[in-house]
């Protein structure tokens, strides 16, 4: 990593500071500790290590050209010894979740030091294991391959950070597909992964404790909130009262089956669109409205409803979390991407390469939800069932107390 490159990382950070101001700070930073070591005194950051300077004795060199000897002098050289909690945090093992959905494959690696727990790398991939699958009711030979080249991917990253201890949790492409076995079958064979296909109730819970885990992030205290995550194959609606589940209900209203459902081929014109709404309007009008305090939402197609808002180059978290989509931006995001065709969608800022054609059915579900329940703003949380799975495997090894 650079200087410029951990300067980019505290942005994310600290939104508020300007970038030349962040570099400068770096700099300033790395400048402190180059004058205090050519003084001759020890650098400590704690809990990270110790930076010393020593010089190396001269030695006598031989020149085999010209048979000549030379004397080089001592050379200073810094050295860096590892704080205790660096030590303990690079020497505990890392543990790793995979969400396997219909539109997208998700990884998480992490770890837990001293009872902190640390998301350390995410990685997303839009393999589209659902397409096809409203129709035909399984998953189709090249979604299958998709699906397993991805996977072989996660398993050399896996194997790379050398995670032994990991849990791969399959969503509602694996519940309703007729040859999602064949599927695991497969990737435990020829991969060596183990997948467990759960159900939209054990779905629900493990977003909800990710959930949990992002609302404190943030210092976010409801007593009555609604959770939602809108998946390509279904929609995972959770609503807490008193920080317990009050209700929770898993719909048939994703992003991709709405897609294909309506078999849709765009520009979208402002009839079909309205259609698109009163389905599902009439899909939600089963859900209870219970009157939310706010609306949380996670998942693929909440990451990138906050992206395009926020007309993100590169996917960011630290930048999405905690971000307010209001229902007059929804609206005229909705109504600006209803007239570009698929090569125009690409090239919309915070477009995510492989969703531009379910971007639109995805944005049009949360404009119901926040229809249904009469609210005026999402709240974005990048934590969901990718973390919550994580933090389950954490607690299983670390009896961590569970929340």
């Amino acid at each position: 990593m650079t200087k410029r490159d951990l300067a980019k990382k505290l942005s994310y950070k600290f939104a508020d500071i300007e970038k030349e101001d962040l570099e400068y700070i770096v700099d300033l930073f790395f400048e402190i500790i180059k004058k205090e070591l050519k003084k001759g005194n020890r650098v400590e950051l704690r809990d990270f290590g110790v930076f010393t300077l020593k010089k190396s004795k001269g030695i006598i060199f031989h020149n085999p050209k010209n048979k000549q000897n030379y004397y080089v002098k001592g050379k200073y050289r810094v050295l860096f010894k590892l704080g205790k909690e660096f030590k303990q945090r690079l020497n505990t093992p890392f543990l790793a979740s995979l969400d396997l959905g219909t539109q997208t494959f998700r990884l998480c690696i992490g770890k837990v030091v001293n009872g902190n727990v640390n998301f350390l790398i995410r990685e997303r991939e839009n393999v589209r294991l659902g397409e096809g699958l409203s129709k035909e009711g399984i998953i189709s030979l090249e979604a299958f391959k998709r699906g397993l080249e991805c996977l072989k991917k996660f398993k050399e990253k896996l194997s790379r950070y050398e995670v032994e201890n990991y849990r791969a949790v399959g969503t509602e492409v694996f519940r309703k597909a007729k040859n999602a076995e064949e599927f695991i079958d497969k990737a435990r064979k020829e991969i060596g992964l183990e997948i467990s296909a759960i159900s939209s109730e054990e779905e629900a819970s493990l977003s909800l404790k990710g959930i949990w885990f992002g609302l404190k992030e943030f210092g976010i205290n409801m007593d009555k909130f609604v959770t939602v995550d809108v998946g390509g194959g279904s929609s995972e609606i959770i609503c807490i009262e008193n920080n317990k589940k009050k209700w929770w209900k898993s719909i048939e209203l994703g992003a991709v089956v709405l897609k294909e459902f309506f078999n849709l081929r765009y520009p979208l014109n402002s009839k079909l669109i309205q259609s698109l709404k009163d389905y599902i309007k009439e899909v939600l009008s089963l859900i209870p409205v219970d009157n939310p305090q706010e609306l949380v939402i996670t998942g693929g197609t909440a990451s990138l409803l906050g992206a395009l808002d926020l007309k993100l180059k590169d996917y960011v978290p630290e930048k999405l979390h905690g971000h307010r989509v209001t229902k007059d931006r929804l609206e005229k995001l909705i109504k600006k991407l209803a007239n570009f065709d698929l090569e125009r969608l690409r090239r919309v800022k915070g477009m995510e390469e492989g969703r531009e054609d379910i971007a639109l059915p995805g944005l049009l579900i949360y404009s119901g939800i926040l229809e249904h329940f009469k609210k005026d703003s999402l709240i974005l949380n990048e934590y969901g069932i990718l973390e919550g799975t994580l933090l389950s495997l954490i607690e299983d090894y670390n009896n961590l107390p569970k929340p």
